[in-house]
């Protein structure tokens, strides 16, 4: 691990200056702090999904096949029209990674001026 690493294998300085550059670059602005990102996964994978999955699981059973076609055919048009915001979200990951590029370059020049 390098001197300038953190724990998690990435540099502070580098978080810090993304941050910044994300501010100034991207319409959202600034990206959520790992914990609360970190939360927000952590709410829908243990509880969106499985409560998503056991209203499906009832329809089923409560009233067979065709609920659950029509359950399946919702959920495809329900992602359809969503499309959008999911584009919307590939485009701040986009922004994200060129945002830490500029961050690493700026912090890497920084580095060799106070050598």
């Amino acid at each position: 691990m390098e001197p300038h690493e953190s724990k998690e294998g990435k540099n502070p300085a580098v978080d810090a200056v993304q941050r910044e550059v994300m501010g100034a670059i991207s319409p959202d602005g600034r990206p959520p702090d790992p914990a609360t990102a970190r939360a927000e996964w952590r709410w829908f994978l243990f509880v969106v999904i499985p409560l998503g999955i056991g209203g499906v699981v009832a329809l089923f059973v409560k009233f067979g096949a065709a609920a659950g076609t029509l359950v399946g055919l919702l959920g495809v048009g329900y992602l359809v029209l969503t499309f959008p915001v999911w584009g919307a979200g590939l485009m701040r990951g986009k922004e994200e990674r060129q945002a830490r590029q500029v961050a690493e370059r700026e912090v890497m020049r920084d580095s060799f001026k106070h050598q």
